[in-house]
């Protein structure tokens, strides 16, 4: 009795086994993960301890159907989150997370579109459910008898439980099956699934659940040894009195925010180059182009986005790498330079975070009137809330400039519209910075709607695809708005006076890629050039020119502080300065795999592929990650602890009780 039970118990382990191995193998067929791979190794014990535990414990049932109506609930349940995830991977670009979960009311909202964005081979990640369901039908066929609970060899059990244990643990250790060059540690990636990719990709989807409901409830964040001497720079034209931030520095107890002090204080002050204060005491208009990319070079469709390009500096290899919040989050970090948590919509979660160094706190140090405008209400970002965190003197939706929306997520407003009655209000006070989120060409692309028939025949002799044409029509909507601001401007004699910053918030992700290929001259399936946009800087009277450097929105605000030569510290931005003699250009995507003028480095599977005869050495990409790493991970940190807002009011306590002394 005792023998056959176990026998029983065993076969169903090894069941089990097979089928959750069976979908996590396809889930890496289908994403491109690397089969014959430590990773799989890895994932194959997990696979075989998750069964065994879950085989334990239904085993305290008497009945065998019982029992494997249980294991088929477990199979269901890692299928359908298997099956999720490569689903919000194609759809929004990250693999999702509890900390992301917000984003599953942007995929409601389009879920006719979500569940179009699926290839066929993510439906392959059912069949081992489905086999299983066959095989459990087949075997309850068969007569039961029923068994006493608890009579199979527990100790015997145990110890396979231990052993596949222990040499998990041990893939995460043993120095052959680590990737020298991957972007995170296997052992603190386990302890902190904070890159859901790589950790997918190392620890395979059922894993990275139960590691995702951990760090939810008990978050861990691994910080690592960041601290290193500041650097001594032989040009010192750029100084700045770092008493009080090192005396808080001294005094700091909490270990975190001293490790953020640290990195901070240790990271280079860049100098003044040949375009510091370039546009200095000008105004500026920065425009976040709602699911603009590459299309909009189309001249013939696109005059006026063309008219500023004949007066602009163009950067013709500019990325928007989605986050887990594409359009907020992009937003935020174009306002901050700082990296937003790929593990929570940043933008949301920590709606009320201060930033001294935000870009409209920077310029009202300046003495310009700094405000921001949106032609939409809150229902998917707290722009009421984090705009004015940001330091924005007035927040401008759909409510307060007098625009109706429907709330029905097929029809959006119109830029025009934003253009016309923001331009009213920013044109009044000068020097003034303006922020302006646009936003009718968002998806989806699918239904007519107002602005998409209004432009319909543009289009009509065009092999495009319908969704294309839609798209292509209500971009044209932000066209029209773009010339009547160069056209409101020049009226109120404020155009030469004047810079327009230009960038694309994501590409249009509710097309296929197929169709984004059909209406644009790069291979978007190669890398990641399907998150290529417009990054542009105009005033009426510059000379065109074209840039080639990789960049992203990260670069945005350190540029413009140096280019209005704004009282800043570069050392609190994560990007860099498009016109410093030191800027890598290299572009980091949220995945952190990122691309140079010399290689592409993909996180997810830990490879480098070279773009001509220039080669990195190992310790060269290990330094490259190391520092991209600790951006990531210190942005993490600085955003989580609200650390400028407790920095800045440490200093200002520190310089209340100078004043007093004195």
């Amino acid at each position: 009795m005792k023998k056959f039970l176990y026998k029983e118990f065993l076969l169903e382990s090894i069941i089990t086994t097979c089928f959750l191995f069976g979908i996590e193998i396809i889930f890496r067929v289908v994403e491109g993960f690397m089969i014959i791979d430590w990773a799989t190794w890895r994932i194959f014990l997990s696979s075989f301890f998750l069964s065994f535990l879950v085989t334990f414990f239904l085993f305290f049932f008497k009945k065998m159907q019982t029992r494997r109506r249980g294991i088929a609930i477990f199979l269901f349940i890692a299928t359908i989150y298997t099956w999720i995830q490569a689903g919000f991977n194609s759809f929004l670009g990250v693999y999702v997370s509890f900390g992301t979960s917000s984003q599953i009311g942007a995929v409601t909202s389009y879920i006719k579109e979500f569940l179009v964005s699926y290839k066929p081979e993510y439906y392959l990640i059912f069949v081992p459910f489905v086999l299983y369901i066959w095989y459990m039908i087949l075997r309850n066929k068969q007569k039961e008898e029923k068994r006493n609970v608890g009579v199979y060899p527990r100790q015997l059990h145990a110890l396979l439980l231990i052993i596949a244990a222990g040499l998990y643990m041990g893939t995460l250790y043993i120095p052959f099956m680590q990737n020298p060059i991957q972007m995170a540690l296997n052992k603190h990636l386990f302890f902190s699934p904070t890159n859901s990719s790589v950790a997918i990709n190392q620890f395979g989807t059922s894993v990275f659940g139960l590691l995702d409901i951990k760090q939810q409830f008990f978050p861990v964040y691994i910080i690592g040894d960041f601290y290193q001497k500041p650097e001594v720079s032989e040009d010192d034209t750029r100084v700045i009195d770092d008493t009080l931030f090192m005396e808080v520095t001294n005094e700091e107890k909490d270990p975190t925010l001293k490790t953020l002090d640290q990195y901070f204080l240790s990271r280079k002050i860049t100098q003044p180059n040949d375009y510091t204060g370039y546009f200095k005491d000008k105004n500026v208009i920065v425009i976040m182009m709602e699911s603009v990319n590459n299309i909009i070079l189309h001249e013939e469709y696109y005059p006026n986005f063309q008219r500023i390009l004949e007066h602009a500096w163009y950067w013709e290899n500019n990325y928007s790498p989605r986050n887990a919040c594409a359009t907020g989050d992009n937003e935020f970090s174009g306002m901050t330079s700082l990296y937003a948590l790929n593990t929570s919509c940043t933008a949301n979660v920590y709606q009320t975070n201060d930033y001294f160094t935000s870009i409209f706190n920077r310029f009202k140090k300046k003495g310009y009137t700094a405000t921001s405008y949106h032609n939409f209400d809150a229902t998917y970002y707290a722009r009421d809330v984090f705009h004015y965190h940001m330091g924005s003197m007035a927040y401008y939706d759909a409510d307060s400039l007098g625009i109706s929306i429907t709330n029905n997520y097929l029809e959006w407003p119109s830029d025009v519209e934003l253009i016309e009655k923001a331009s009213a209000i920013f044109t009044q006070d000068e020097p003034f910075m303006a922020w302006i989120t646009t936003v009718t060409p968002h998806q989806p692309y699918d239904n007519d709607s107002f602005y998409s028939d209004k432009y319909m025949s543009l289009f009509a002799d065009t092999d495009y695809s319908m969704q294309l044409k839609r798209y292509m029509a209500k971009l044209k909507v932000t066209d029209d708005a773009l010339g009547v601001l160069l056209d409101t401007l020049e009226e109120k004699g404020v155009l030469k006076d004047t810079v327009i910053v230009l960038y694309g918030d994501h590409y249009p992700y509710g097309l296929a890629d197929q169709d984004v290929q059909s209406a644009v001259s790069y291979d978007v399936a190669d890398f990641y050039e399907i998150e290529r946009t417009p990054f542009v800087i105009y005033n009426s009277e510059l000379e065109p020119q074209v840039f080639s450097e990789k960049t992203s929105y990260m670069n945005l605000l350190p540029t413009i502080a140096n280019l209005f030569d704004l009282d800043y510290d570069p050392r609190f931005y994560l990007g860099e300065d498009l016109f410093d003699e030191d800027f890598s250009g290299r572009v980091v995507f949220a995945d952190s795999s990122w691309e140079d003028e010399v290689a592409r480095y993909d996180a997810r599977s830990g490879l480098v592929t070279y773009l001509g005869e220039e080669k990195y050495t190992t310790s060269e990409l290990q330094q490259i990650n190391y520092d991209i790493n600790q951006k990531k991970q210190m942005s993490k940190l600085a955003i989580s602890t609200n650390y400028f807002a407790d920095l800045k009011e440490k200093i200002e306590a520190k310089e209340r009780t100078d004043e007093d002394s004195e």
